[in-house]
């Protein structure tokens, strides 16, 4: 058994038998058994192991362009792209914050507003919970509008 060739154990060089006597027929009819059987073995593994599922992308965004169809937050952040956020934009611009007070002043409302959302689970507060980071986000030109308004005015 501690051949080192890759015969199998029942061939004439593994078991020592005499080459020429009258059973290597049939010790390589075994042999051409064995093959076809590891054959079909190997071919019905194949054939009962499902497919491997397509291989994901690192880089697939379709989950964000589902959103808005799978998900409440999705809908909310959806629908605070057109209603809170630009409201609040225009409530941080009559204001005329700096970019840092509005980013203070967007923290608070969401710290607040989120803490209440977790306690109540309303849409109306995921929608505001969205909205203020959006408008937040539709600020920020708005402030660097202003901020080189000041600069060039020299105020």
């Amino acid at each position: 058994m501690s051949s080192s060739s890759d015969e199998p154990w029942w061939s004439a060089q593994s078991t020592g038998a005499d080459p020429g006597d009258d059973r290597q027929a049939e010790r390589d009819s075994l042999t051409d058994a064995a093959a076809d059987l590891r054959y079909a073995a190997e071919y019905l593994r194949d054939a009962a192991t499902p497919a491997p599922p397509p291989k994901e992308s690192n880089w697939d965004f379709t989950w964000l362009t589902q959103m808005r169809k799978r998900s409440d937050n999705g809908k909310a952040f959806v629908d605070a792209l057109w209603s809170v956020g630009p409201a609040y934009t225009i409530f941080l611009a009559s204001q005329r914050f700096e970019f840092g007070t509005a980013c203070g002043f967007t923290f608070l409302g969401f710290a607040v507003i989120g803490g209440w959302h977790l306690r109540v689970e309303r849409k109306a507060t995921r929608l505001l919970t969205w909205g203020l980071p959006v408008g937040l986000a539709y600020y920020a030109p708005v402030a660097i509008i202003f901020g080189l308004g000041k600069v060039l005015v020299g105020g």
